[in-house]
């Protein structure tokens, strides 16, 4: 406390560090003979005095225990294989000794970008003596601008108003680092280095006077010898970055007693400024439990106070509370949509870590619904990590084996709709969760190009396993099966039309080379009128990857006539702001379009960012539209019948029919004998021509900021309105009864 006292506290670490290079840039660190004091007084020159710090053996034994291996590569990339029981707070400090052994190469410029334990760091470094080898070096940092600097932070409430409050309060604090390296003369080695980290707290500085913290590291070389070992085997799964982790703020020692007397004290108080203090002490006694603590204490608690638990649960933050809210609702099955929610909602949180993915992988086990899949696509989604992690693996396995090829033994067709829905569902979701699962299991993505290649499932299920790639890579294999499915003639349109939208996702020359020229041969006017429209938008969009083809498509296209109205269509529209892209596709047989999709894009930066997209699929109308308003349909014969009868006073009636069907197309009638009889004819024809007629489906989707929130079907508002349906009858009979029993 620099100007106001001379009080200076904090530990000190000492170490004999070893490090052997069995392979060049593969290293092995020894921390040996390590010793652990802290300021005790300070002596008549202002210095501080340390002494022995209590527990310093157990930290020792710690830091001996276990070597660190770690691997550099492009000179500042640094990769650390701990072993599987390393606390972190020792490796962090063996972290910041790997750290202060960086140093960068020395070239022409003077800035470069370096990996410390504050993540990378734009590093300013100055030759202070050397001819042929830099033989002194000092380095500068600007912490603040480090991009993990300001990473760690306090667990707090998901449902507070403000979040994240501990970055705008950390720009408060100023960090600097400045290292001084010396080298042997040839420059292969270093023979010492010191660095000194200084972070200084402005609301309580002022020109070197206040509060600081200052880090310093001393490095000595003593000696080296040459080592007759060349293995260096690692563990690939355990492989971390050189920035600092958070440590576990977990209470050591691990009980339930605490969080049952502080439930069974606030469930028995009727104080009301009592209440709010006790909340805080079980929230806070929540979070420094371990998984296996807490779900021990879980039935109890809620057995003593379920509402209180599921507030503190809510209110918690730790993924050890996610795990026990879903371990809970796993046991209730009387709250399905309250179980969805929840799981949903817990899908929404940021930086998920494996274990809320391998809670959220249970709960899909467990239960299959719409909700709680797609909350583990969004999990996982979140889930960052530089390698394909197990429980991402898994993950990839269970939807492999919910998606079986899109296909099974069926044994009666309700069980075949079953299955053709699950399918439908794992291939949405799997394109939710796009690379990872493309990285996790290519087994699965074989699984899903042969459900691609398909005709003998429902259509719906052929187009969302192409559409599963949206997210991911299309490598030449998946290529090749999509130009397939294009070019095969006899595929719906709006197959082929989805397999040309995944080949254009990121095309090359070859690609549209292909393209136009198979271009004549499309014969479906439908699906050529839409492949032209999009070429054309390409050619108006100016995107810069496309300037190798554009001559080709301006010659293709040449003379190909605009598209016109009731075809299959692309649309787009650029602006400074974004764009909106809109498609429609018709096929030959309906004049009802199959599909409409509507997509806006953001443009902040040199960015696009995806803000929303909507679409509709539909299949099925044409029977039913047709019984309505076709030629023979009811509306059409029944007000022409009408019309004759009514004479000069149909003129409504008229205009109505003229809407509906031209006159030209409509034919002529006589008066019928019996009107109400032959309207009634009408009815009946027209209901056996709806039900004869497949049932229309309509799948109707949004996507917000790229995500996927879900689909909805036609089945499923039929079931809506038989589930609301069934309510009603029963509340209207329950009501009734009780109306009976108060007024009798």
């Amino acid at each position: 406390m620099v100007g106001t006292a001379n009080l200076k506290n904090g530990p000190k670490v000492s170490c004999q560090v070893e490090i052997e290079v069995p392979q060049t840039c593969k290293f092995v660190m020894h921390t040996r003979d390590c010793t652990l004091s802290e300021v005790s007084t300070m002596d008549l020159k202002g210095q501080p005095v340390y002494s022995q710090a209590h527990g310093f053996e157990a930290f020792q034994a710690a830091m001996e225990k276990n070597p660190l291996k770690f691997t550099v590569e492009e000179v500042t990339i640094v990769q650390l294989y701990p072993e599987t029981d390393e606390p972190v707070n020792i490796l962090n400090i063996k972290r910041g000794i790997v750290s202060a052994l960086m140093v960068p190469v020395m070239e022409d410029e003077t800035k470069s970008f370096m990996n410390t334990v504050h993540g990378q760091c734009l590093t300013d470094y100055l030759v202070n003596a050397g001819r042929d080898f830099a033989t002194d070096v000092t380095l500068s940092r600007d912490l603040s601008q480090c991009d993990q600097f300001y990473s760690r932070e306090l667990i707090n409430s998901p449902l507070a108003l403000l979040q994240k409050l501990h970055r705008p309060m950390s720009k408060l604090i100023t960090s600097t680092q400045d290292c001084n390296y010396k080298f042997e003369n040839k420059g292969k080695h270093i023979t010492a280095a010191m660095c000194t980290e200084k972070h200084v707290y402005l609301p309580f500085s002022h020109e070197d006077n206040g509060i600081s913290s200052v880090v310093t590291q001393d490095v000595i070389f003593k000696s080296s010898k040459r080592i007759s070992n060349k293995v260096f085997e690692v563990n690939l799964s355990q492989r971390k970055p050189l920035h600092f982790e958070n440590p576990e703020d977990k209470a050591p020692v691990q009980t339930k007693d605490t969080v049952l007397s502080t439930l069974q004290e606030l469930a028995g108080t009727d104080q009301g400024m009592k209440r709010a203090s006790l909340f805080h002490k079980f929230v806070s006694s929540l979070r420094v439990l371990r998984n296996e603590t807490l779900s021990q204490a879980l039935t109890e608690m809620l057995d003593m106070s379920g509402w209180l638990t599921w507030q503190a649960l809510l209110q918690c933050g730790t993924s050890e509370c996610s795990s026990a809210m879903l371990q809970a609702i796993r046991t209730n099955d009387g709250l399905s949509p309250g179980v969805d929610a929840l799981a949903y909602g817990l899908s929404l949180q940021p930086h998920p870590d494996a274990t809320r993915v391998w809670d959220m992988l249970s709960m899909a086990q467990y239960k299959q619904s719409r909700a709680i899949m797609y909350a583990l696509a969004n999990t996982v989604k979140k889930f960052h990590i530089a390698d394909v992690s197990p429980v991402v693996t898994e993950v990839s396995k269970f939807f492999e084996t919910l998606l079986n090829d899109c296909s099974g033994e069926i044994l009666d067709e309700d069980s075949l709709a079953d299955q053709d829905d699950m399918s439908f569902l794992a291939l949405r979701v799997v394109a939710v969760m796009g690379k990872a699962m493309q990285a996790a299991n290519p087994s699965l993505i074989s699984s899903i190009l042969r459900c691609a290649k398909k005709t003998d499932i429902p259509l719906s299920n052929q187009k969302a396993a192409i559409q599963a790639f949206r997210l991911m890579d299309i490598n030449d294999e998946v290529r090749s099966i999509f130009m397939e499915v294009y070019k095969d003639a006899q595929s719906p349109v709006e197959k082929r039309v989805a397999a040309y939208l995944m080949l254009m996702k990121n095309p090359d020359h070859a690609l549209v080379t292909n393209i136009l020229n198979d271009l004549e041969n499309v014969r479906d006017k439908q699906l050529k009128s839409f492949v032209v429209s999009h070429l054309k938008n390409i050619l108006n969009s100016g995107e810069t990857k496309m300037y190798q083809s554009r001559k080709d498509i301006e010659l293709a296209l040449a003379d190909t006539n605009t598209v016109v109205e009731g075809m299959s269509n692309y649309y787009e529209i650029d602006s400074a702001l974004g764009s909106i892209q809109s498609k429609i596709i018709f096929d030959a047989t309906d004049t009802l379009p199959k599909e409409v999709m509507l997509e806006t894009t953001l443009k902040v930066f040199d960015y696009n960012y995806d803000i929303f997209e909507v679409g509709v699929e539909g299949t099925g109308f044409e029977p039913t539209i047709d019984a309505l308003f076709g030629e023979q349909g009811f509306f059409p014969d029944s007000i022409s019948k009408v019309m004759y009868w009514a004479g000069d006073k149909a003129n409504i009636l008229r205009e109505v029919l003229e809407k509906v069907v031209p006159e030209k197309d409509r034919p002529k009638r006589q008066v019928p004998e019996n009107l109400l009889k032959n309207i009634a004819n009408s009815a009946l024809k027209l209901l056996d021509d709806v039900h004869v007629s497949p049932a229309p489906e309509t799948i109707a989707y949004l996507r917000l900021l790229g995500a996927e929130i879900g689909y909805m079907k036609t089945s499923d508002m039929r079931k809506m309105a038989q589930t609301l349906s069934m309510y009603y009858h029963v509340f209207i009979r329950d009501l009734s009864v009780k109306v009976r029993c108060v007024v009798f």
